[in-house]
């Protein structure tokens, strides 16, 4: 119980106030988490609005974190939001922020940031909530600190050639906020220490065909990440 209290104390980090961050950002403070980080350096503007459930029109043109912040104490006063005005593409950048929360919630739209955000948890051994969505299509999994298995074992790295993303295939704004509202859950579990996050397995979700899927996601023995530092860093996460 007494280690429950300080991970709701430490609360959660949430990388990206887009699609994702919004979505995930109104069902936390809803359900009660304490503390909420909020990271983003962009500023509103009209072609988020279907999906940005945090803005409003008049909202067009302001800092995301500073907007949505006053949304979410709005909401629910008692809600420690701090807004970090910041773009974190680097691991150690990401690292250094991260160790003040409990769990990180990676709502980004690139895959910099993403790479980034999963090595900091392994290396600086915390729990990821991972989420994507682009078109029709979601994904969701989370990462144990200091991974095993992580994003790299799956993936190992961005890809090299052009790939869909959000900006240029668009995305459903209601599979936005399932995927965001299914992030928030999964760092509930982690903030309680209940329940079976998405550990070792990445949920899939096509809104077109309303098919989901759990794929495995097994450690790779060689990855360049995870495997290095599973055994040499303390778990954060444990103390």
């Amino acid at each position: 119980m007494e280690t429950r209290k300080i991970h709701e104390e430490r609360g959660v980090l949430l990388l990206g106030v887009g699609g994702l961050g919004c979505a995930a950002a109104l069902l936390l403070v809803a359900a009660g988490v304490r503390r909420l980080g909020l990271v983003d350096d962009d500023r509103v503007s009209l072609s988020n609005l279907h999906r940005q459930i945090l803005f409003r029109m008049t909202d067009i043109g302001m800092d995301k974190v500073t907007q949505a912040g006053q949304r979410l104490r709005e909401q629910q006063p008692d809600c420690q939001v701090e807004q970090i005005p910041r773009r974190l593409t680097e691991r150690d950048a990401i690292g250094e922020v991260a160790a003040e929360y409990a769990v990180v919630i990676d709502g980004s739209d690139n895959f910099t940031t993403r790479f980034a955000a999963n090595d900091a948890a392994v290396a600086y051994r915390f729990p990821l909530v991972h989420g994507a969505a682009t078109g029709g299509r979601g994904q969701l999994c989370s990462i144990a600190a200091g991974g095993q298995p992580c994003l790299r074992c799956l993936f190992g790295g961005p890809p090299t050639q052009n790939t869909a993303t959000c900006r240029s295939e668009g995305v459903f704004g209601p599979l936005v906020g399932e995927v965001g509202g299914l992030m928030a859950l999964e760092a509930i579990k982690w903030l309680h220490g209940s329940g079976q996050p998405l550990l070792g397995r990445l949920l899939t979700i096509d809104v077109t065909t309303a098919k989901r899927r759990i794929v495995p996601l097994r450690s790779h023995p060689q990855c360049p990440v995870c495997a290095p530092h599973h055994a040499n860093i303390p778990d954060r996460a444990a103390s």
